[in-house]
C-alpha cells in the first residue's frame, strides 16, 4: 500500500510538471517573433508644403540603368493616427524624358505650379541640367514644360522661389562639398514663359560650424515674409567614411537672412550669425519646406535622405 501511495503521488506531480513545461511557450515573453521590414520611403532630397496637411517631397534617382525605374516624387500626408505617414510614390516623364538627380523642389508663391529641379550634378552634360515646371491636376502633379539651368552649376541641392510684389526670384546654392562656404544665388524669373534674366547675383555664405558638417547648403525655403531658411549636413560618402550608406549623419537647420526688394531690385541680405532652429544628429536632412496654419503660424518641416534607412518627415519645433 504503501509503494502504490508513494506512485501514485509521483503520477500526480509528473502530471504537474509536464503541464507547466507545456505552458511555458504560449507565455508571450517565450513566443518565436518573426522578423518584418516596413515599406520604406525613399529619400526626400526635395520637399514642398501643398496644403492643409499634404506635401511633395522628391527623389533624387539617377537615370542610369540601376535607378531608370525608380519613382521620382512622392505625396505624403501627414499621420492622422498610428498608422503613421501616408504616402504615394510615383515616376514621372516629360516628353518621353525622365527627370535626373532631383534634389529639391520649389513652390511658385501664389499658384499650383512648382519647380522639379536637377541637382546637374555633372558640369559637362547639359541634357541633365534642366529644370521643370509641373502643376497640380485633380491631386496629381504633372510636368508641364521644361528649361535648361540658366547658369552652370553642380551638385546644387537646395532652391527655392521668392515672390517679391509682383517679381517672382529664383534662389539657389550648391552644396559645396568638403568646403568653408558656398554662394547662395539670385536671378528674376518669369513663371509663364521660365525665362530667367541674364544677370545672376551672388553672396559668400559661410558654413554654420564647418567642423560638424561638410555640405554647406543642401536645402531652401523661403516663407511670405522673406525668410531665408537652410540646411547643413555631414554626409558620411564626402568624409570618405566605410560604407557611408549606412551613415553616421548630422544636420542643422538655420535661418539665415532675408530677400526683399530694395530700389525695385530683389536682394538677399545675410545675418550676422545664423539663427539656429536644430541640432539633429543620425540624421541626414536634405529639404525643408515653410507651412502656414489657419492661425497665420508659420511651421518648419523636414525630410531625410539616410540613404539605406529611408527617408522621414518630421515639424520642428518652430
Amino acid at each position: 500500500m504503501m509503494i502504490r501511495k508513494t506512485t501514485s503521488l509521483l503520477t500526480i506531480f509528473s502530471a504537474v510538471l509536464i503541464h507547466t513545461t507545456i505552458s511555458l511557450p504560449r507565455c508571450l515573453g517565450q513566443q518565436k517573433t518573426e522578423k518584418h521590414q516596413t515599406p520604406q520611403l525613399a529619400d526626400l532630397s526635395g520637399l514642398a508644403w501643398i496644403e492643409g496637411e499634404t506635401f511633395i517631397g522628391v527623389h533624387d534617382a539617377k537615370t542610369d540603368d540601376a535607378e531608370i525605374l525608380k519613382p521620382r516624387i512622392a505625396q505624403l500626408q501627414l499621420p492622422q493616427n498610428l498608422s503613421g505617414l501616408a504616402y504615394e510614390d510615383r515616376h514621372l516623364t516629360f516628353d518621353g524624358t525622365t527627370p535626373n538627380d532631383l534634389e529639391s523642389i520649389a513652390k511658385i508663391p501664389g499658384s499650383t505650379e512648382y519647380l522639379l529641379v536637377e541637382s546637374g550634378d555633372s558640369m559637362h552634360d547639359p541634357s541633365i541640367q534642366r529644370i521643370f515646371k509641373a502643376t497640380l491636376r485633380n491631386g496629381e502633379l504633372e510636368i508641364i514644360s521644361q528649361t535648361q539651368w540658366p547658369v552652370k552649376i553642380t551638385n546644387v541641392e537646395g532652391t527655392a522661389v521668392a515672390k517679391l510684389g509682383s517679381v517672382y526670384v529664383f534662389v539657389f546654392a550648391e552644396r559645396a562639398e568638403n568646403q568653408s562656404s558656398t554662394d547662395l544665388c539670385w536671378v528674376k524669373f518669369e513663371p509663364v514663359t521660365m525665362k530667367f534674366a541674364k544677370q545672376v547675383n551672388r553672396i559668400k555664405f559661410s558654413s554654420p560650424d564647418s567642423e560638424r558638417f561638410n555640405r554647406v547648403i543642401v536645402g531652401l525655403d523661403i516663407d511670405n515674409h522673406g525668410h531665408i531658411y537652410s540646411v547643413s549636413a555631414f554626409d558620411a560618402e564626402s568624409a570618405g567614411l566605410p560604407n557611408p550608406d549606412n551613415g553616421p549623419y548630422a544636420s542643422g537647420v538655420y535661418e539665415i537672412g532675408t530677400i526683399k526688394l530694395q530700389n525695385d531690385a530683389p536682394t538677399i541680405q545675410l545675418y550676422a550669425k545664423p539663427i539656429e532652429h536644430a541640432l539633429v544628429d543620425g540624421f541626414k536632412i536634405e529639404s525643408i519646406a515653410v507651412r502656414k496654419t489657419d492661425s497665420s503660424q508659420l511651421q518648419l518641416f523636414i525630410g531625410t535622405d539616410d540613404e539605406n534607412y529611408g527617408g522621414t518627415l518630421r515639424q520642428l519645433a518652430h
